[in-house]
């Protein structure tokens, strides 16, 4: 009897832990689709799975946010996926000896008697494919209606970055850049790179 009893609470306890086990699963079903994206159509990488629950497609992140050129990155520490994109309606700077190289502003805030700025850094991928690793520092002159200097703050991206301190080739990071002053009323913003390496 006590070994009966005791196959029925050993019995009820595993039934108990499935249960909870089973909570956190879901039944979602392999979705072969295809995709046709700013007009040109594309089929999903063999290494991805497009997913149907409830009705609802889930797709690859990666492979969507690439296909409308995004950066993705994953920060392990933070457990965060990282998107990073130029928006058609940001202003991407360059500088003339370095045509590979990007910034756009994001954004400009004062803080005391401190401009901080945040922004998006980007490096052409290579003709060839291979990804290279730089490191990159900048300045952006902010300039009045008249063309007249306000001030110039410097950058780097090293500032804003838990996991890597190189960009690469391909890659749009976010970046931060600062000094004092009050830039807020600036016309004009020319971006220079100060270190390529």
């Amino acid at each position: 009897m006590k070994k009966f009893i005791m196959g029925v609470v050993v019995g009820g306890v595993l039934s108990l832990s499935t249960v909870v086990a089973a909570s956190d699963s879901i039944q979602a079903y392999l979705f072969e689709v295809y995709f046709t994206i700013n007009g040109r159509s594309t089929t999903v990488d063999k290494e991805y799975s497009v997913l149907n629950y409830n009705g609802s497609a889930y797709v690859p992140v990666r492979f969507i946010a690439e296909q409308l050129g995004a950066f993705v990155d994953y920060s392990s520490v933070n457990k965060e996926i990282v998107i990073n994109h130029f928006s058609s309606n940001m202003k991407i700077l360059t500088d003339s000896n370095y045509p590979n190289v990007h910034f756009s502003l994001t954004d400009l805030y004062l803080d005391g008697g401190w401009t901080g700025i945040d922004g998006l850094l980007s490096l052409d991928q290579s003709k060839e494919g291979t990804i290279t690793e730089h490191e990159i520092d900048f300045s952006l002159s902010f300039y009045d209606a008249n063309e007249k200097l306000i001030g110039t703050a410097f950058g780097s991206q090293l500032a804003n970055s838990d996991y890597k301190q190189t960009i690469s080739t391909g890659e749009i990071k976010v970046v931060k850049a600062g000094e004092h002053g009050d830039f807020s009323n600036y016309s004009n913003v020319k971006f220079n790179v100060t270190k390529y390496k």
